[in-house]
């Protein structure tokens, strides 16, 4: 089989959907192929928490009492520090939803702009023209090869991120393989609360220095137990049992678990090449203290919308420098200050539980909604270290953080205005992002210490 468009799009989830109605509405012959099957779609988790705000901001139906993907909404979420004191407000309405229908509303919604989408069509190899130009991608659908040819392809299969893993090296977009180190696992258990009348979930609470969460579900008398951690699902569960130990959580029996991961490391330099783009998990886009990504994820989306809306009016496979812009637009509205907040991370948690509860206490790094601009935060490092409050290892961890955090983020605001100075520019990218260390380098440090102990 074959099939001629304008634009392919590889993964038939938020990412992909929402660029392929994107790009569809404004005319263009748009197809999605998906692996999964429709009733299948998005049931990687049942629940996902998504700000009230974005669905306006993005075009999408908001939703509400009586869809299927709705069941409740909160508007306070707070953070505690390591000895579960000094809880941090932060405000904003939060949807709380069931992912499988929301996914399924996105492709209807997909469908209405004028996108076609193939479920059970899985990748197997992309296509080049006779200049080696990538010109569409080989698919497998229901036992049958599917050859689809486009003029843009666009890679939203998710982390492995099968089409830009598959360019070849030096086509203008990093093939990395997200590995295990570069992976954020989540492990949600659903619980049953055993006292609900005292004990109700009713909005999310979040320790930061354990990467756990407490947050509503779909039951009323239950709740949602998260916990994220580098390297493995294993390592995530030594973390949770170590939190749990400390009493902090209301008594529950378990229901059930999911699992999965999401990017934790930086994007690609640049989404964009010839006749390419690489969107939602495929291109790492996530949040990197939160791990979410779907709302991140539009976002670039659509920006690249608007961009390849204008540039593929002309015929031909859209180049890398027509489509720079979309590097240029992401990078001011959202990549710089969250390659900042990437940089940071390792500097920011590496401390110990009585330090945290320091930074919580005088609101260093963490603070209020109504604290917010009233801190400084080198005065607060200080007045830490002088009272003893923090250490001067972890002082120097901070004050590095903030450091590099601050250089990266001014690195990318220069970011190219072409593909010609990607290189020299990317060279001192990657030597800034070498100083900025792992979390799975701390994560192992943590293994080695703890297989010490014992």
């Amino acid at each position: 089989m074959e099939k001629t468009v304008d634009i392919l799009v590889t993964g038939g989830c938020s990412a992909g959907l929402y660029f392929a109605g994107l790009m569809a509405r404004q005319g263009f012959k748009v197809l999605v192929c998906e692996k999964s099957s429709e009733e299948k779609l998005g049931d990687r988790y049942n629940i996902i928490h998504i700000a009230k705000e974005q669905f306006g901001r993005f075009g999408l139906h908001e939703p509400g009492k009586g869809d299927p993907e709705y069941v409740a909404e909160f508007s306070r979420s707070i953070q505690k520090s390591a000895l579960n004191k000094w809880p941090k407000n932060s405000y904003t309405t939060i949807k709380v939803l069931r992912r499988g229908p929301l996914m399924r509303r996105l492709a209807n919604w997909a469908r209405e702009q004028g996108a076609e989408i193939l479920f059970e069509t899985s990748f197997e190899k992309a296509l080049y023209d006779g200049k080696g130009i990538l010109a569409g991608a080989v698919f497998q659908n229901k036992g049958n090869a599917l050859y689809v040819h486009a003029r843009l392809s666009a890679d939203a299969s998710g982390i492995p991120a099968v089409l830009r893993t598959s360019l070849p090296p030096g086509y203008g977009v990093e093939n990395f393989v997200t590995g295990p180190r570069d992976m954020f696992y989540v492990v949600l258990h659903y619980v049953n609360l055993k006292h609900p009348e005292t004990d109700k979930v009713e909005t999310n609470t979040t320790w930061t220095q354990y990467k756990v969460w407490l947050a509503p579900q779909h039951e009323t008398d239950g709740a949602i137990i998260g916990v994220g951690a580098n390297l493995s699902y294993d390592y995530a569960e030594k973390i949770f049992r170590r939190f749990e130990a400390k009493g902090y959580l209301p008594e529950y029996e378990l229901d059930h678990i999911e699992k999965g991961c999401t990017p934790y490391r930086r994007p690609p330099y640049s989404f964009v090449a010839g006749g390419f783009i690489a969107l939602g998990d495929a291109a790492c886009l996530t949040n990197p203290w939160s791990g979410e990504g779907v709302p991140y994820a539009w976002l670039l989306c659509k920006i690249a919308a608007e961009e390849y809306g204008r540039i593929m009016k002309d015929s031909g496979v859209p180049s890398a420098a027509s489509a720079w812009n979309i590097n240029l637009r992401y990078i001011r509205e959202q990549g710089a200050l969250f390659a900042k907040n990437l940089a940071m991370l390792c500097g920011a948690t590496d401390c110990t539980d009585k330090e945290n509860d320091y930074e919580y206490k005088h609101s260093i790094i963490y603070e209020d909604d109504a604290e917010k601009g009233k801190h400084n935060l080198a005065l607060g490092l200080l007045g830490g270290f002088l009272s003893g409050g923090i250490s001067v290892k972890s002082l120097g961890n901070l004050l590095n953080a903030a450091g590099i955090g601050g250089k990266i983020e001014k690195h990318y605001l220069k970011f190219p205005g072409s593909p010609e100075g990607l290189a020299a520019w990317s060279t001192q990218a990657d030597a800034l992002w070498a100083r900025a260390g792992s979390m799975a380098d701390m994560a192992e440090k943590d293994l080695n210490r703890a297989a010490a102990a014992y």
